[in-house]
C-alpha cells in the first residue's frame, strides 16, 4: 500500500518496491495533494491488479485504470489519450476515485459537477494563466469521457445503468472563432508574398495550402514533396506531424508512426513524428490550384538554394514542403504563433487578432468553397477530410456578410417591390447579349422573325 506525506508546501507518495532483501522504500516528491492522491491510487492499483477484484467493491479509480488500459489504449489516438488521462488524473480520481463504482448515482454526479464549478481548484496548465474556477467547457469534457467509461462499465456488467446519461450539465456556449473574409485573406497573402524573406514566404505557402486545400495544421506540417504530383496538380494527404510521448508510441494500438524525427536534445520525454491521420476520411487527394502550384515551385527553388548554402551538416532534409530554413519541421503550434506574428505585422484594423488562429483559414476555405460549389456538401467534405458533412454545417460554414446582404436585396426586389421572374426587358445584361448575337448573325435574325410571324398567325 502507499501513503501520502506532507513535506512543506508539497506532498510525497511513499511506498515499497521489491521483495525480501531487495525491498526498499520509494518517495515520489514535489506533488500537489490532488496529484499525490491520484498517484497513490495508481500505485495501489498496479500493486493489486494481478489479484482478484470483487466487482461489488471495485472503486471508481480501480475501474477507470482498467478502462484506460483495456479501452483507451485500443480506441484513442495520442492527443485523445493524453487529454482524457489528464482529465481523469486531475479531476476525477481525487474527488470520485475512492467511491464504490456501484454507489455512483445521477445525484452524485450533479453534486460533483456543482462542486467542480464552484469550489474545486483548477489544475495548473504549463504556459497558461491560472484559472479561478473549473470552466463549464472543462466539465463538458469530463462528462464526455466519464459517460463513455460508464457505458463500458455497463457492457462489462459492473453496473446496471449509466448514471451519467441523465446528469445535468452546466450551460455552456461554445465560442466561435472569426473566419477571415476573402478580402482580408487577400491582403494577408499580398503581405507575405515575399520570396526574399524565407520565414514570410514559407508562411505564405502554408496559408495558401490551408485555404486552397482546406488543410489542417498537422497536415500542412506533414506534407512532403514526394506526395505532390506536378502533372496532375494533386497533393496526397496520408500523414500528419505531431509531438507524441515516447511511452505511447508502442502502447496505443490506433496510432501508426511512419517516421520519427531525430531529437536535437537527448533525454526528452516526447518525440516529433509523422503518423497516420486519426480518421480514414482524412486520408485524401487534394486538388491544388495552378497559382498555388507555382508558389510551391518557387518555395522548392528557395529550399534547394538553402541546401547548397548550408550544406549537408546545416540543412536537415526530410522532404517537407513547409519547414524551417534549416529543413527542420514546423509544428502546428509554431504555425499558429508565426501566423499571429504576421497578423501583428500586417496591422489590419479589420482583423481581430485575439479571435483568429491559423485554423481559422480552414473556416474561410470551407465557407468560400460552399459558396463556389453552390452548397455541394459532399464535394466540400471530400476536400476537407471530414467523415460526415455534419461538421461542415454545424461548425465550419461561416456565412459571408455579403451573401446575406445580397439575399436581403433580392428579397427586396422580388418580394417587396413586386419584381417577379418576368422576361428580361431591353437593357438588361441578358437581353443585351441576345441583341448583340442577332446583330452579328443576320441569318439567325431572319429565322427568329420567321418563327415569331408563324407564332402570330397561329
Amino acid at each position: 500500500m502507499a501513503s501520502i506525506v506532507k513535506r512543506g508546501k508539497s506532498y510525497s507518495v511513499v511506498y515499497y518496491e521489491g521483495e525480501g532483501k531487495n525491498r526498499h522504500q520509494v518517495w515520489e516528491s514535489g506533488l500537489s495533494y490532488s496529484a499525490a492522491k491520484a498517484r497513490k491510487a495508481t500505485i495501489e492499483y498496479e500493486i493489486e491488479q494481478n489479484t482478484h477484484v470483487n466487482h461489488n467493491d471495485i472503486t471508481v479509480s480501480e475501474f477507470l485504470y482498467e478502462f484506460v488500459e483495456k479501452y483507451g489504449e485500443k480506441k484513442w489516438v495520442a492527443s485523445t489519450y493524453d487529454g482524457n488521462v489528464g482529465l481523469l488524473e486531475n479531476y476525477v480520481h481525487p474527488y470520485l476515485g475512492d467511491k464504490k463504482l456501484r454507489s455512483i448515482r445521477t445525484k452524485t454526479i450533479d453534486d460533483y459537477y456543482h462542486f467542480l464549478l464552484t469550489e474545486a481548484e483548477p489544475a495548473t496548465n504549463m504556459g497558461k494563466p491560472m484559472r479561478d474556477h473549473v470552466t463549464p467547457s472543462m466539465i463538458h469534457d469530463i462528462h464526455k469521457v466519464m459517460r463513455c467509461a460508464f457505458n463500458q462499465a455497463k457492457k462489462w456488467e459492473y453496473i446496471a445503468k449509466n448514471p451519467f446519461l441523465d446528469a445535468t450539465l452546466p450551460e455552456h456556449k461554445e465560442s466561435k472563432r472569426d473566419a477571415l473574409t476573402p478580402e482580408q485573406l487577400q491582403r494577408l497573402l499580398d503581405f507575405t508574398d515575399r520570396p526574399e524573406i524565407y520565414d514570410l514566404y514559407v508562411m505564405h505557402c502554408a496559408i495558401q495550402l490551408a485555404f486552397a486545400c482546406c488543410l489542417r495544421g498537422g497536415e500542412i506540417g506533414g506534407s512532403q514533396w514526394n506526395r505532390l504530383d506536378d502533372s496532375s496538380q494533386t497533393l496526397f494527404i496520408d500523414r500528419v506531424i505531431d509531438r507524441v510521448d515516447k511511452k505511447l508510441i508502442d502502447k496505443l494500438q490506433k496510432m501508426e508512426v511512419l517516421f520519427r524525427f531525430p531529437n536535437l536534445y537527448p533525454g526528452t520525454r516526447t518525440v516529433i513524428c509523422l503518423k497516420q491521420p486519426k480518421t480514414e476520411g482524412s486520408i485524401r487527394t487534394c486538388y491544388v490550384p495552378e497559382t498555388v502550384m507555382k508558389k510551391l515551385a518557387k518555395l522548392r527553388e528557395i529550399q534547394n538554394k538553402l541546401k547548397i548554402e548550408l550544406g549537408d551538416d546545416g540543412y536537415m532534409d526530410y522532404g517537407l514542403i513547409i519547414c524551417q530554413a534549416n529543413g527542420r519541421p514546423i509544428m502546428t503550434e509554431h504555425l499558429n504563433k508565426r501566423f499571429k506574428d504576421v497578423l501583428a505585422e500586417l496591422n489590419d484594423p479589420t482583423i481581430n487578432i485575439d479571435n483568429v488562429v491559423f485554423h481559422s483559414l480552414r473556416h474561410t476555405s470551407t465557407s468560400v468553397k460552399l459558396r463556389l460549389s453552390k452548397g455541394d456538401l459532399k464535394a466540400v467534405q471530400g476536400d476537407g477530410g471530414w467523415n460526415t458533412p455534419d461538421m461542415i454545417t454545424k461548425r465550419y460554414a461561416h456565412i459571408m456578410d455579403e451573401d446575406r446582404r445580397r439575399l436581403a436585396d433580392e428579397m427586396e426586389a422580388r418580394f417587396y417591390q413586386g419584381k417577379t421572374d418576368t422576361p428580361a426587358a431591353a437593357g438588361t445584361p441578358d437581353m443585351q447579349a441576345v441583341i448583340q448575337l442577332l446583330a452579328a448573325n443576320p441569318e439567325l435574325l431572319k429565322q427568329a422573325l420567321a418563327v415569331a410571324q408563324g407564332a402570330g398567325k397561329a
